[in-house]
């Protein structure tokens, strides 16, 4: 009988989990382009609000407790065992991942879920402290008892999902644009080439943040309903191709979204002519410039002091120089060996639910078009058909679960308590630099 492999993308904002379920099946190593299309036929995640709510009436609910047992969700108070990206609170992670445990059981009956039989594929942050790496393992081996056990950044594993014919999976440039910020992390032979990792401390979170304050002060107080901002947000924000151009024709961005009435519709919804009718007493959000301004801060991060009242009138920082997101990508294609550079360029990939914004791909493509060689062929390549953004690195796992080269890379229980808890940020962790 083969190994049974549980992958969890640990995101920030959710959490991408379940089983290979071909594992009984499969034994050789995936050499086939459609490997990743016939897994997702038998494989896919559940997806898990990786949070702990607080309704304003008291109710406590853990990851997607709250959909189901709420409707209104103002006044919910979030609470993350995610800070800066890092994963530093077990406290909060641990019932969130009994919960998620507790739904891969509910979701896949006749599969018992015994740790001790379970080898499981783990995502974190890149740069990840080590003494919070630790901790991480300790919970894996001491709490939970999981068998085998393979850590990495989520990243690393999107070469194993993407199509080969398509993409050279030798020299892959990854751009993760998550919740909490954005990476780019350039893939030589499969591994990370960690002196090229560079970091935009922009991300859906901070989106979330500009978008509601600039709301609370032109047109409602929403302040205190985190998930009606981010469905604002992914309902009517978008990249302008041309920022210059867009903006000088901003009333042509004109959107109406209306406002949850809890009558006809709980969560609001982009008003347009096929629309449901609303009553006369509904309220109607009009964004024009809101729209594609707050996303502009990945290319213009200067953004978020301009909003800024304190730090709008501060002339050191207004005169700091701060790089976009197409110098860093440009710093990191750079930072790598000469020879890698072109086939980089030529071979990016985008994951993350920040990426799914409207424009994103072509913006980034004409941005580097202008910045780099121009013998050097810009190449963003789509993801697989029906594999979402946010679901790249999980299908990479999923896929990477078939792959002999799994066994020499993980490590047993038996190892663990063997050689010590430095043992496994010897193998996993990032090597300085």
């Amino acid at each position: 009988m083969s190994k049974q492999h549980l992958i969890i993308d640990n995101g920030s904002y959710n959490i991408k989990a379940g089983f290979n379920l071909d594992t009984e099946t499969t034994t050789t190593t995936t050499t086939n382009t459609n490997t990743v299309e016939e897994q997702k036929l038998r494989s896919k995640p559940i997806k898990i609000f990786n949070a702990i709510t607080k309704t304003k009436d008291g109710l406590i609910h853990i990851g997607n407790q709250f959909k189901s047992h709420s409707n209104e969700f103002t006044g919910l108070q979030i609470k993350r065992p995610f800070d800066q990206g890092h994963l530093t609170s077990w406290e909060t992670e641990k019932p969130i991942w009994d919960y998620t445990f507790d739904q891969i059981q509910n979701e896949h009956s006749k599969k018992e879920f015994d740790p001790s039989e379970i080898n499981l594929i783990l995502t974190e942050t890149p740069f990840q402290l080590p003494q919070l790496s630790s901790n991480t393992d300790q919970i894996i081996f001491e709490e939970y008892g999981f068998n085998d056990y393979y850590r990495c950044i989520s990243a690393s594993l999107v070469p194993f999902s993407i199509d080969q014919q398509k993409v050279n999976r030798d020299f892959t440039l990854i751009i993760d644009s998550g919740f909490n910020s954005t990476w780019i992390i350039p893939m030589i032979y499969q591994k990370v080439y960690w002196e090229g990792v560079k970091k935009l401390p922009v991300g859906g979170n901070l989106i979330n943040g500009l978008l509601k304050e600039i709301i609370n002060f032109r047109h409602y107080d929403i302040s205190e309903d985190p998930i009606l901002i981010n469905t604002i947000k992914e309902s009517t924000c978008f990249i302008a191709e041309n920022f210059n151009e867009t903006l000088l024709n901003k009333r042509q961005q004109k959107c109406e979204f209306v406002l949850p009435d809890f009558k006809t519709t709980t969560t609001g919804f982009v008003k347009t002519k096929n629309s449901p009718s609303i009553s006369s007493d509904s309220q109607i959000l009009k964004l024009y410039d809101e729209r594609f301004i707050i996303p502009e801060t990945l290319y213009h991060p200067e953004i978020i002091f301009e909003l800024n009242s304190t730090t709008a009138s501060n002339p050191i920082i207004q005169s700091t120089p701060i790089k976009n997101l197409t110098d860093l990508i440009v710093s990191s294609i750079m930072s790598c060996p000469e020879i890698t550079r072109p086939l980089l360029t030529s071979n990016i990939v985008l994951v993350g639910g920040t990426t799914n914004l409207k424009n994103f791909k072509s913006r980034l493509s004409d941005e580097l078009t202008k910045e780099l060689p121009q013998k050097w062929v810009v190449k963003i390549h789509d993801n697989p058909p029906n594999i979402k953004q946010d679901e790249m690195s999980w299908y990479g796992g999923l896929n990477l679960s078939n792959d002999e080269i799994l066994n020499k890379i993980s490590i047993s229980k038996k190892d663990y308590f063997e050689h010590g808890s430095n043992w496994c940020q010897k193998q996993f962790g990032f090597k300085s630099i």
